[in-house]
């Protein structure tokens, strides 16, 4: 007689009202389908298909049954899950949000974005200044409402550094196949000490930059520059619309924004503290805000 087949174990979960349906029929691959996007809401049945499958000399992932290449470990099947995750939010998430490579972190009903390329701080600061009192929204990726400028939590893993670890102290462990050489994976919630994060109208920009020696320096920057960092750190202007992408990044330029440079992020936290405050506290008087 054949043998039976395994059953299937699913999760269902929803980001920005998109629904992802991952199942596994492997109990080996249980510790990877519970912690994918471990930070998700629950979703509902009927959403984009993702099956992790054993192959018979490693790992597959099948979406919605187009297989992606085999993979030799847990790791790398990881890897690609939560990659084609992103991917299916983004692509459903073009048509309504500008998604911008930023950290969001909020505080007092008002997101700040921090913006800028690989390398530039962004998770060290986010992480940090989580640490200090701000809600973590998101690390790579901030998902900007063109209508109201209001930016949501998009709660994929955060990808941590071994020099942002060690900065970070008390972070829990991560499971072995979220670690790699250089580099592991945490979910938001276990590194922020912040509130919960809920989405919040940006109230201000941030522009980082880290390196090895840098002086920590706090200086504000007019809207041209910010117009022309928030376009060149968009992944998508054309998925809302060129104009509408556009007009989104012009009217974002014109909050308060800054550039901060730091060695070490958790120096960088008093200086944006402080310009945090003075800036959402002008910007609510000019707006005729009353707390």
């Amino acid at each position: 007689w054949p043998p039976e087949p395994a059953a299937v174990s699913r999760r269902q979960l929803r980001l920005l009202g998109v629904d992802i349906d991952l199942s596994w029929s492997d109990p080996v691959l249980r510790v990877v389908g519970e912690d994918l996007y471990a930070d998700a809401d629950v979703g509902a049945v009927g959403g984009t298909g993702l099956h992790l499958r054993r192959s018979a000399n490693g790992y597959v992932l099948d979406v919605e049954g187009d297989s992606a290449p085999e993979r030799g470990t847990l790791g790398e099947l990881f890897q690609d899950a939560e990659m084609e995750i992103t991917e299916v939010i983004l692509d459903h998430l073009r048509h309504r949000y500008l998604p911008l490579h930023a950290a969001a972190v909020g505080r007092r009903d008002r997101g700040l974005l921090a913006i800028g390329a690989h390398d530039a701080g962004k998770t060290s600061l986010a992480c940090s200044l989580a640490r200090s009192g701000f809600a973590l929204l998101s690390d790579e990726i901030a998902p900007v409402r063109p209508a109201d400028l209001t930016v949501f939590p998009f709660p994929r893993d955060l990808i941590l550094h071994d020099g942002t670890c060690r900065n970070l102290t008390g972070l829990p462990p991560s499971p072995e196949f979220k670690c790699f050489p250089g580099y592991r994976y945490l979910p938001p919630t276990a590194v922020s000490a912040g509130p919960s994060p809920t989405a919040v109208p940006v109230g201000a920009l941030l522009f980082p930059q880290r390196g090895e020696g840098l002086p920590v320096e706090l200086s504000t920057i007019g809207p041209a520059a910010s117009a022309q960092i928030l376009l060149e750190q968009s992944f998508d202007l054309a998925g809302v619309g060129g104009a509408q992408a556009i007009d989104c990044a012009a009217r974002l330029a014109q909050l308060p924004a800054a550039r901060i440079t730091f060695a070490d992020a958790a120096d960088a936290v008093g200086p944006v503290w402080r310009w945090w405050e003075e800036a959402t506290e002008r910007s609510e008087v000019e707006s005729g805000v009353v707390r």
